[in-house]
């Protein structure tokens, strides 16, 4: 097995404080076993999470003079059946241990395997280089309830008829016909939108698709620091995940002109 060259220790501490966030990080238990899966020894369990993690990996780059099984290890952390109930968690950790593993030419793929990039040097857009990222190819993706349908496309064939890209499932009907709608409707809501209209109501709330897009969008939200989701809401349901502080605009007291509006100078911003 090809050794990997040991890990800056300005790259590793950056690394382990992801890992073991004390909000978002591994648990004290859940570190314990990747490191005994990994074969590296746990040398001071007793510290805060994350120092606890950096001194297991410093001490064993200090013995092997690599990094592999500190590679293991974040492989072991980042399995996908992991996150099976929390995609967010998942998206927020494999892109931010990707901004630092960028600097020594590594990258972690969604199924956790390994792949070589160019070394980055600098702060800005660390990613950018990468042929993970992916291009936006529209300006409003709309989510929505079946029910809810009058609704979206109304929006959708004003936002269309202004020249807006909007993606409205009835306007790809030959793009997604053969497709693996799950994956392809992840990509979309995730990736290839500016921003992510959702339609709130209760029928959006109880339904397996809109929920599918709603994960992969809180995704995208949860991994940007700008505004992505903007809900539209037709009654006061709760969604799960989505925070009340998030701005919104109620449909009971506008109507889709102002709507298009409003998603027109969005857009400008």
């Amino acid at each position: 097995m090809e050794r990997i060259p040991a890990i800056p220790s300005e790259v590793l501490e950056n690394i382990c404080r992801i890992i073991a966030n004390t909000e978002t990080g591994l648990t004290g238990t859940e570190i314990g076993r990747l490191l005994a899966e990994s074969l590296m020894q746990d040398t001071d369990p007793t510290m805060t999470k994350w120092k606890r993690l950096f001194n297991a990996f410093a001490n064993y780059q200090n013995n092997q003079k690599c990094s592999n099984n500190i590679l293991t290890f974040l492989s072991k952390a980042m399995q996908p059946v992991r996150y099976v109930d929390n995609p967010e968690l998942f998206q927020h950790r494999l892109l931010e241990i990707n901004k630092r593993l960028c600097f020594v030419g590594l990258e972690l793929s969604e199924n956790a395997k390994y792949r070589k990039i160019d070394k980055s040097s600098t702060i800005t857009n660390p990613l950018a280089d990468s042929d993970k990222q992916s291009s936006t190819e529209y300006d409003i993706a709309i989510s929505f309830a079946g029910e809810d349908r009058e609704i979206a496309e109304s929006i959708a064939k004003k936002l269309n008829s202004n020249g807006t890209k909007v993606f409205y499932d009835s306007y790809e009907k030959a793009t997604l016909w053969g497709k693996d709608l799950y994956v392809h409707l992840n990509d979309v809501y995730k990736n290839k939108a500016k921003f992510c209209l959702m339609i709130i109501s209760n029928n959006y709330r109880d339904k397996q698709w809109t929920n599918h897009e709603r994960k992969a969008a809180q995704a995208r939200a949860f991994s940007q620091n700008k505004e992505y989701i903007l809900p539209l809401k037709l009654d006061d349901t709760e969604i799960p995940g989505l925070n009340e502080t998030i701005g919104y605009v109620d449909y009971r007291q506008s109507n889709s002109d102002e709507v298009v509006n409003l998603l027109k100078d969005k857009l400008k911003e």
